[in-house]
């Protein structure tokens, strides 16, 4: 009996690991100085970068940009080049159009986009003919910024309405999240 607990225990675990996602942010642009640093007055790329290791047909997740020393951001424009009107969010790897989320493409939930910190960001796509296919990390949205002011920015996971929560389904997973990240901005 014990033995038949620990197989049945293994495979509700290997079960659950063959349905995550992990989502994770890294820099890039001319104002990544390095990892950690932006520097001020350059125009940043936050990348998101997902991970997938189910079949899903739809999903949500949403970020916060905030700072207790820095005010304001710039969202740098980028006119008829992006998922949103302003062109500072963009998609790749196939969350560019609708050849995954093809009801609609992904998306995009602008909550206080107005560069005055905080600002929060949500996107969420559905896929009506064919599931999202597991794949390793690669980078699938991004938003541009600049800060003209020095201090310190943290992007976080956040909530946006209608779902509340980060979510791929079915089945209903939570993806990991490898944050908060914390980025100094310096002159």
């Amino acid at each position: 009996m014990r033995k038949f607990g620990i197989i049945v225990l293994g495979t509700l675990i290997l079960a659950v690991q063959l349905s995550a996602t992990s989502i994770n942010m890294k820099i890039s642009g001319p104002g990544a100085v390095n990892d950690s640093t932006i520097a001020a007055g350059k125009k940043v790329s936050f990348d998101i970068y997902v991970e997938n290791k189910g079949q899903f047909k739809g999903f949500t997740m949403g970020f916060e940009i905030s700072s207790k020393d820095i005010k304001t951001a710039i969202h740098a424009a980028d006119k008829g080049n992006g998922l949103n009107k302003n062109g500072d969010i963009k998609g790749y790897n196939g969350w560019n159009d609708r050849s995954i989320w093809d009801l609609g493409g992904v998306y995009i939930v602008e909550r206080s986009w107005d560069g005055n910190l905080p600002d929060i960001i949500g996107f969420g796509g559905i896929s009506k003919t064919k599931p999202y296919m597991p794949h390793k990390a690669d980078k699938k949205l991004s938003f541009d910024m600049i800060f003209n002011e020095t201090g310190t920015i943290v992007v976080d996971s956040s909530f946006f309405p209608p779902t509340g929560k980060w979510m791929y389904a079915p089945p209903n997973t939570t993806p990991s999240w490898g944050g908060p990240y914390k980025f100094k901005v310096q002159k």
